[in-house]
Parts: structure tokens; C-alpha cells; sequence
């Protein structure tokens, strides 16, 4: 095995159809969502840089040379962080406020174990070029990820593992009234009744977008009524940041057009009253963002919107639907099962690492006992 470690976006996009199949049924570990992550969250200073680690088989040539990506087996897609605090900071792409769930390391299953050793020894040889590994909210069953704790373990780097919130997810039946048995009787009489009350008359009208036209006038309505919605419960909402704003709407355009984006509304007498913003893959549809009119709350128009698209899903032949991270009530209200995380701490053995992070540790521990004491006052 051989490690390559690239650090221009260009080098990599010959690897993009391989790097795909190794990222399996989830757009976010994806080369489009990735990639295009980078072009708007890398950091105008000097500070950051990509970092993205390939493991190739022996004889696989430069990236820059038109490599054979079929020998691709495993990619770890980083960027380096630089802070005066806390050192060279290997933190994963994908990460912050756009929240993408389900990052890790991206390898062959049957190359599992060799892969990660590869993986290991290069990041252990090369412990001067980082401080600290920074994974936040990563599956707690990443097979790729553990296995690679697991070598880094046994070359004396320390790991620790914060719990983080959990995704949740619904498994869907191949029928929506399979789906239905699923739910409480209680949950299953108030579907019912929505679906013969607006549903299944002129009153709701729901538009699933399928070209860039229809795009533009869904993605109007879900800022609109996204921003309405937080702002009605004291929030400033997700597209109050121009950068999150401009890197979603670039992505779901791309989305759109290789048939991986599930954006829609839905009118009740006329007028938008829902929008939902939802990703898809092979098997899974992941349930991303979405508003409501907080006007209308009464005619439970996010309800509404929730049957239709898992309406949808089951009908595309989905088993599973993704609510991603956050224990909000409503996830196991619809049956779903919630998925632990971790935020994942790796620091190699070399002493200035070592107090660099000790340092961290006891200030941010400390902040956190002047908060919760603040609090009691």
C-alpha cells in the first residue's frame, strides 16, 4: 500500500468516480457534496489547507498523471486547521455548520485492515505535520474509522471519544400502509386523517421539482419559509449565513442535475405553507432542511409535508429515511431509531501535542464550569 497525501482540489478529480463507490449509499461522504464543500468553506487566510490522504496500491502512479482510479482503496478526506492554541488540527471535509452526517474514512470493505495500517503508519511517520485529529459527530460504528483508532492506538496515540448527539433514522417498508403499522394508533389515526382530509382532495397540492425552473421557484419558497419559521421562534436561521446560503444552493444544483435531489412544496388553498430540502442515494432518502408557514401552524403543514415525502421515498423503493443528528421529539414520535456519535480526539506521542491539548482540555473545561456555575446564579 502507498499513502498519498494531496493537497490541491485539482489532483483530485480524476479520482471522483472511484472515490464515489468507496463513499457507498451517502451523499455527504460523496465527491460533488466534498468537493464543493471545500470551494466555498475553505478559509480566505492562510491558515487552512486541504489535507486529503489517498490509499493507493503500490504501482499507482501521481494524481497530476492520470492515475487508474480502480486502484483507489481508501480515502480519508481531511483539511489542516492552523491555530496558535491548538497547533496543526487535521479536522474532517464536510464539517461545521453545514452539519454533514456520516463522515469518515472511505475504504474497500475487503481492504479494511490493511488499508487503515497504511493509513496509520503514514499519519504516525508524518506526526510532525499535525497536532491533534478533530472528528466531530462521526457514526460510533464507522467500521473505517474505528479500525484506524484502532492501529493508532497500538502506535501509543491517545484517543478519546466524546458522546455526540445521535442520528436517527426510519426504516421504511416497500408499502405506505405497511408503514402505517409501524406508527402508534394514535400517531396512525392522525396520518389517516390528514391524508382523507388535504391529501386526497384539492386542497393540497404538492410539486416535487424536476427541472432548474421549478428549482428556482422551490428554493424561494423554502428560504422564505425557513427563515420565517426560525425567526418566529427567536432564531436567525440557517441561510442567515451567506456562505452555508451559497454552498447549499450550488450544491443542490448539481444534485439536481444527476437525479440526487428531492427539493418540493406544498400549497394548501393556493399558498406555500411547506418546503423540504432532502437529499437521496441509491437506498436512502436523507431528510436535510425544511420550512413551514408559522401562520398556519393548525393545518400541520410539516406533517403533511413529512407524509409525502416518505410517500415518496417508498414509492422510489428507499429502505431507509434519514432524520440525521439532533434529538428533536418528532424523531421518535414517527418510529424513528436513533444512531450514537462521537467526537473523536486523536493526539500522536510527541510532547509538545500532548501539552498543546492538555492546555485545551483544562481551559475548555474550565470555561464550561464558569458557564454551568453563571447558570445557577
Amino acid at each position: 500500500m502507498h499513502v498519498l497525501r494531496v493537497q490541491q482540489l485539482e489532483s483530485l478529480s480524476s479520482y471522483s468516480q472511484r472515490w464515489d463507490q468507496l463513499a457507498g449509499d451517502c451523499v455527504f461522504r460523496k465527491w460533488v457534496w466534498l468537493s464543493t464543500w471545500w470551494k466555498h468553506y475553505q478559509s480566505l487566510r492562510t491558515n487552512q489547507s486541504l489535507s486529503v490522504f489517498l490509499v493507493v496500491e503500490e504501482d499507482c502512479s501521481e494524481p497530476s498523471t492520470s492515475p487508474n482510479t480502480q486502484q483507489l482503496i481508501a480515502v480519508l478526506p481531511c483539511y489542516l486547521d492552523a491555530s496558535i492554541t491548538r497547533g496543526k488540527v487535521l479536522r474532517l471535509l464536510g464539517d461545521g455548520e453545514v452539519c454533514s452526517d456520516h463522515l469518515g474514512l472511505l475504504v474497500s470493505p475487503d481492504k479494511l485492515q490493511c488499508a487503515s495500517q497504511a493509513l496509520a503508519e503514514h499519519l504516525v511517520d508524518c506526526w510532525q505535520d499535525w497536532d491533534l485529529i478533530d472528528f466531530s459527530v462521526v457514526d460510533s460504528d464507522d467500521v473505517g474509522l474505528n479500525a484506524l483508532c484502532t492501529v493508532l492506538e497500538s502506535r501509543a496515540c491517545h484517543i478519546n471519544r466524546i458522546e455526540g448527539p445521535n442520528t436517527w433514522s426510519i426504516h421504511l417498508p416497500s408499502a405506505w400502509d405497511e408503514f402505517l403499522t409501524q406508527q402508534s394508533k394514535s400517531h396512525r389515526k392522525q396520518l389517516r386523517r390528514l391524508e382523507n382530509r388535504v391529501l386526497e382532495t384539492r386542497h393540497g397540492i404538492w410539486h416535487p421539482v424536476q427541472t432548474s425552473e421549478e428549482f428556482d421557484i422551490a428554493w424561494n419558497i423554502l428560504f422564505e419559509l425557513h427563515q420565517r419559521r426560525r425567526q418566529s421562534l427567536g432564531e436567525p436561521g440557517c441561510f442567515s449565513s451567506v456562505r452555508w446560503a451559497d454552498f447549499h444552493r450550488d450544491v443542490a444544483q448539481q444534485l439536481l442535475a444527476t437525479g440526487h435531489l428531492r427539493l418540493s412544496w406544498l400549497e394548501l388553498g393556493g399558498q406555500p405553507v411547506a418546503a423540504e430540502y432532502h437529499l437521496a442515494d441509491q437506498h436512502t432518502t436523507s431528510a436535510y432542511q425544511g420550512g413551514i408557514d408559522p401562520d398556519r401552524l393548525d393545518e400541520e403543514p410539516g406533517r403533511l409535508s413529512m407524509i409525502l415525502t416518505i410517500q415518496q421515498a417508498i414509492t422510489e423503493g428507499h429502505s431507509n429515511f434519514d432524520l440525521l443528528r439532533g434529538d428533536e421529539p418528532y424523531k421518535p414520535h414517527w418510529r424513528a431509531t436513533p444512531h450514537p456519535t462521537n467526537h473523536i480526539q486523536i493526539v500522536p506521542l510527541r510532547s509538545t501535542a500532548r501539552w498543546r491539548y492538555q492546555a485545551w482540555s483544562y481551559l475548555r473545561n474550565a470555561r464550561n464550569l464558569t458557564h454551568e456555575f453563571a447558570k445557577t446564579e
